[in-house]
């Protein structure tokens, strides 16, 4: 009897101590973002506000608009790793990231993610493309896009430009490149690609004309 009544019991440990070996050597999901990394320009003393900046939703390829973090692994080979994953999702981690950079790097301007009040008009909308962000086979992590400055009541372009950054190639241990100096790379793409964005907003025209279609023209001269 003694012995019947232990068999249950040595069966209930076996599949707990089961439970605690198989939970124990259980992978964690690690969560990253990217984050603002420009520095912040001085504000002239006599400086006034120059208008709103609107930064638009970003363009991603298909294999990038995932939550987890992609890596290229050879040329037209992707590795997607369940356990490395964005924090929130990457258009919009990449879409605020840029805007805090901006509002850093133009502190004359008040920078803003759509959709912003309906009565703002800003001076220029920023339309960001992105065809490759991320870790290369090679070690080095690049960001190529594109991107424009739009007026408000318009597509046609202020100024466009080709965006193509680097960092690394990045050092490799025995598990391979560390996914928080991936990611951190990445940040720092973004901001060299907010710093080319800032430069070709301070060098647009004083006054940009930004009314929509449809409205009454400004008075001319005389």
């Amino acid at each position: 009897m003694r012995a019947r009544a232990a068999f249950p019991a040595l069966a209930a440990a076996l599949v707990l101590g089961a439970g605690c070996l198989s939970l124990k050597h259980t992978q964690e999901a690690r969560f990253f973002v990217l984050r603002s990394l420009a520095e912040p320009a001085a504000l002239p003393s006599d400086a006034g506000r120059r208008g709103l900046v609107g930064v638009m939703p970003v363009r991603l390829p298909g294999h990038l608009d995932r939550p987890q973090i992609v890596t290229w692994t050879a040329p037209g080979e992707l590795r997607i790793d369940e356990f490395l994953r964005w924090g929130e999702p990457l258009d919009a981690g990449f879409v605020r990231t840029l805007a805090e950079n901006l509002q850093a790097l133009l502190p004359e301007h008040y920078v803003a993610r759509a959709p912003w009040r309906a009565s703002a008009v800003p001076r220029c909308r920023v339309t960001t493309e992105l065809r490759v962000f991320g870790l290369q086979a090679n070690g080095e992590v690049r960001l190529d896009g594109r991107w424009a400055l739009l007026p408000a009541g318009s597509e046609q372009p202020l100024a466009r430009g080709n965006a193509s950054f680097n960092r690394g190639p990045l050092p490799r241990g025995p598990a391979g490149v560390d996914p928080g100096a991936e990611v951190e790379a990445m940040s720092e793409l973004v901001a060299d690609l907010g710093r080319e964005i800032a430069t070709a907003i301070r060098a647009l025209p004083e006054e940009v004309e930004s009314e929509s279609p449809g409205a009454a023209p400004r008075p001319g001269p005389g």
